[in-house]
């Protein structure tokens, strides 16, 4: 083969010609090769674990069970997936579409949605399909998988390399977790002051039947979000069905253009779509969608360009860096991936960050989350703190640090 010597040398960003011994490789061994190495989530969960509290994570094998392994691959050090017999499986029936989030799984007696956890087997009629439970891995082989752990990133690191000590300072509300139990409907938000970045899961009137209340469409249009964000700020809408062309109206309503979108494909347990979805007239959803707007100057005509590169709030945001689809697995009731939240402090590395219609599961350390499911009131800045107590003086709002 002839190169033209006049071609740069490949390097980082340069496309490499492919020599002859090149397209000699298996394309099956350099697939198998791929298959096997170490994913970016993997290599996430790695970074995020405490070598002293938590177990060494071993991927799970891409045969999924041992018995199909088995079939493949004489030695195999990763972990598997193996079935859940009971007395009452029936495994002619395969398996249970919900698998690990079935309500009629045992683990799942004690969730006081699922009724009276005294009742027999926890009030919840038994699933005779089949469930699986990660297996520890064959010992097969003599060594385990190498994996190594460092020590979870410090969260100064993080602020160093992406930037955000010149904006946040010593705040030591950034590394707590904050949350405030309220009705939204009826909540005074003039007293939580301005956000960079506000997350929503509203809990949207689908004209399905839902295992929790819902807001009318008018309610959600007297939401005050834009009086809670200075112009250029983010929003984001989680929405499904119906919801995605409401949640389109409502950013014009408020005073936002929609500008990206992110998708969550629903996963199981075992890394399959989920094939039995709770929402959804025609098809069963398999997937939710994060509507994300900009929030315009009030003077800014409704079509003229975002000149992103001229606006000082917009280049500090880290655009570019993530995709717009995570896969991530189903767990409880209206709880979204943990990648999602990455994505989001990865694109809005600066300034406070407010979650409404949020869990206790939502809170999340430098944010402040809202909703009615989340118990006792817990404030880490110290001007919010007063200005809650002079606004609701017979709710108690802990202090924390």
């Amino acid at each position: 083969m002839q190169v033209d010597s006049s071609l740069p040398e490949a390097g980082p960003s340069t496309p490499r010609l492919l020599e002859p011994q090149d397209r000699a490789i298996d394309p099956v061994a350099e697939l198998k090769d791929l298959l096997g190495r170490e994913t970016a989530k993997t290599r996430l969960r790695r970074l995020a674990a405490h070598r002293d509290t938590q177990p060494l994570f071993n991927p799970i094998c891409i045969s999924t069970t041992l018995s199909a392994c088995n079939k493949v691959r004489s030695d195999c050090s990763r972990a598997h997936f193996e079935p859940i017999i009971r007395p009452y499986t029936d495994i002619s029936l395969g398996y249970c579409s919900y698998l690990n989030l079935c309500y009629g799984e045992p683990m799942f007696r004690s969730n006081p949605s699922l009724g009276d956890a005294n009742a027999p087997r926890g009030g919840v009629k038994e699933c005779r399909y089949m469930h699986f439970q990660v297996a520890p891995a064959t010992t097969r082989t003599s060594q385990p998988l190498p994996v190594e752990f460092p020590a979870a990133i410090p969260i100064r690191a993080v602020d160093k390399l992406l930037g955000v000590e010149a904006t946040q300072g010593d705040e030591a509300w950034r590394g707590v977790k904050q949350w405030i139990n309220c009705d939204l409907r009826s909540f005074d938000y003039s007293v939580l002051g301005q956000f960079q970045v506000i997350v929503a899961d509203p809990p949207w009137d689908i004209h399905m039947s839902l295992p929790y209340g819902t807001m009318t469409d008018d309610e959600m249009r007297r939401l005050p979000l834009a009086a809670l964000q200075p112009d250029w700020a983010l929003l984001c809408l989680w929405v499904t069905g119906r919801a995605m062309e409401l949640g389109r109206e409502l950013f014009s309503v408020w005073g936002y253009r929609r500008v990206d979108e992110l998708v969550w494909v629903k996963v199981n347990q075992l890394g399959r779509l989920i094939r039995t979805g709770r929402t959804g007239h025609w098809l069963n959803h398999t997937c939710e969608h994060l509507l994300i707007a900009l929030k315009l100057p009030a003077s800014w005509p409704r079509d003229k360009p975002i000149p992103y590169d001229e606006i000082p709030a917009l280049r500090s945001l880290g655009r570019g860096v993530d995709t717009d689809v995570v896969v991530a697995e189903v767990r409880e009731t209206s709880r979204k991936p943990d990648e999602v939240y990455g994505v989001i402090e990865r694109l809005v590395p600066r300034g406070r960050k407010l979650e409404l219609f949020g869990r206790k599961h939502n809170a999340r350390p430098g944010w402040l989350t809202l909703g009615n499911q989340l118990g006792d009131s817990q404030i880490a800045e110290a001007d919010l703190h007063d200005r809650l107590q002079q606004r609701y003086p017979n709710q108690p709002f802990a202090l924390v640090s």
